[in-house]
């Protein structure tokens, strides 16, 4: 979580296993990143960094940690192996180097491989068209991703289970504040930062409210040329990373949220702004009309004059109408529960270290006895 250039990803990887670390020894291997030390405990959790920084590479953090998987995966006594898939190819490989004497997991928190495919102009994506077939089990965080992987992988056994969002966030005053707020990490295009500058731009004047842009900015450049571009300086505040009690103060101030992602896994924040009792504009693509409260608007995909009118929309609705649309959302927002996801995900792992050693007695292989994962 401490890594700049993270995501929601290793959020959910700490609230869901600092919960098992109750019961169960957990140990994550992630990369390095600047400033990261080589092992960390945090809540119960071991976290170990593999790799290294190599010159002024930005990627060897990244190449140096999957060339340092298969060692380590092998080296490290487990009883259950869970691999989150990652950028660039989505899959790892880990199936084609791991100890077949112990049972593997996928868990789809990331899933954009066409993106550096179409970036770098190699076939990441093949990571996730015929890499996914490796694997046998999956947690993925939505329905819509259940039915996509699905169809590349029939066979595969499947358990959805979804993101929580902090218990803080439901204590956050029903009635709304002034200004428009976007908050996590700042990826121009798959974020849709460009798309959401482009629909603020033709707010009116003597409608528009501040829009603070919150989370780590991974294009400052760029962020600002396409400010100056549409002439929003006065209008459009940027902030860098925020911490949990910066982000409940902004959800308090603000009047709504605006969340134009191209493409997300599950898209937490939207949940936590309905949590939040705040409204999120989305575009209307899943998963994000999955995550989102019914009272959240939706706008055609990528039609950015019909997102300046939901924007427009929420700017002149009265208070009160707000504020119960508000509460509408928060009820809605109550199924996204940490605790309840970790007692959901420890239950599938422990069906699938019993069917796998059930599997492996059928065979005659011999059964390794379930102690903890």
């Amino acid at each position: 979580m401490d890594n700049p250039l993270s995501g929601g990803g290793p959020v959910r990887t700490y609230e869901i296993y600092r919960r098992l670390a109750r019961r169960h020894e957990i140990t994550v291997l992630t990369p390095t990143f600047e400033g990261s030390t080589p092992e960390l405990h945090r809540d119960g959790i071991r976290y170990l960094r593999l790799g290294r920084k190599v010159r002024n590479h930005g990627s060897s953090h990244h190449i140096t940690y999957l060339m340092s998987l298969p060692r380590a995966v092998r080296a490290f006594d487990h009883d259950l192996l869970v691999e989150d898939f990652m950028p660039p190819a989505s899959a790892t490989w880990t199936p084609l180097f791991r100890r077949r004497d112990r049972p593997l997991i996928a868990s789809v928190q990331w899933f954009f491989a066409r993106a550096y495919t179409r970036r770098l102009k190699l076939p990441f994506h093949w990571g996730e068209e015929w890499g996914v077939r490796l694997y046998d089990n999956f947690v993925v965080l939505t329905d819509q991703m259940r039915v996509r992987l699905e169809k590349r992988h029939p066979a595969g056994h499947f358990r959805v289970i979804g993101n929580g969002v902090d218990d803080g966030l439901f204590q956050v005053p029903v009635r709304p504040g002034k200004g428009i707020l976007y908050m996590g990490r700042m990826e121009i295009a798959a974020k849709g930062i460009d798309l959401l500058l482009a629909a603020y731009a033709r707010v009116p004047e003597h409608l528009r409210e501040e829009l603070v842009l919150a989370g780590t900015v991974q294009e400052p450049e760029a962020l600002q040329s396409l400010i100056d571009q549409f002439g929003l300086q006065r209008w459009v505040r940027v902030m860098g990373p925020y911490d949990g009690a910066t982000q409940q103060a902004l959800l308090e101030s603000c009047r709504f949220v605006v969340i134009p992602s191209r493409t997300e896994t599950f898209g937490m924040t939207i949940a936590e702004a309905n949590a939040a009792s705040r409204l999120a504009v989305i575009w209307n693509l899943a998963p994000m009309n999955e995550v989102a409260s019914p009272s959240s608007l939706r706008v055609e995909p990528f039609d950015v004059d019909a997102y300046a009118a939901a924007m427009c929309e929420l700017l002149e609705l009265p208070l009160p109408q707000l504020a119960a649309l508000g509460e509408s959302a928060r009820r809605h927002a109550t199924r996204w529960d940490w605790n309840a996801a970790a007692d959901l995900q420890e239950r599938f792992y422990l069906e699938v270290m019993d069917r796998h050693r059930a599997h492996r007695r059928s065979k005659g292989l011999g059964g390794t006895e379930r102690t903890r994962p």
